[in-house]
């Protein structure tokens, strides 16, 4: 059996045409993955703060919620100082629906959000409360924010009933 040596210098390289077309595929590879990289990244930022506006909202009703309750166990009538028909504001630690002045909520020194001291965030909660009828009261929470030059709202609704 006869072994042939392989020769180096008979052997022609890589021509020109061929590492350009290498060069591209590995480029469009790479430029691929960093897209999709950077989109998720962005998903990721956008979906925590829709679930941190869905948190806020659901905090807004809890707030109105403890007021009527607050008002039931101070004997006053069950919607004293809830109804707010053109937008009011209210943290954790209200007692009352103010009129709206559009602020930015803030996080507290201890972790919660509020209208008082803090380090500003990017959300703004809107909360109305109408009366479509007797024993009834339609509570409605927008949650405003901006995120990388856009604009997002979060909004829900729930009805309260004087069950007492």
């Amino acid at each position: 059996m006869e072994r042939k040596l392989f020769n180096f210098k008979s052997e022609k390289g890589f021509t020109m045409v061929e590492l350009i077309v290498s060069i591209f595929i590995l480029a469009v590879a790479i430029l691929g993955s960093y897209y999709a990289f950077y989109q998720m990244v962005t998903t990721t930022a956008l979906v925590s703060s829709r679930l941190t506006a869905a948190y806020l909202a659901q905090e807004g009703m809890e707030v109105v919620r403890n007021i009527r309750d607050t008002n039931w166990l101070k004997g006053n009538a069950w919607d004293d100082q809830i109804l707010c028909s053109f937008g009011c504001e209210a943290d954790y630690a209200s007692v009352a629906l103010v009129a709206s002045t559009n602020r930015f909520l803030n996080i507290d020194s201890a972790d919660f959000y509020s209208y008082s001291s803090g380090t500003p965030t990017k959300f703004k909660r809107r909360i109305t409360v109408t009366s479509p009828g007797t024993d009834i009261l339609d509570v409605a929470v927008q949650i405003q924010w901006d995120e990388r030059g856009s604009s997002y709202t979060f909004s829900a609704e729930e009805y309260l009933y004087n069950w007492k």
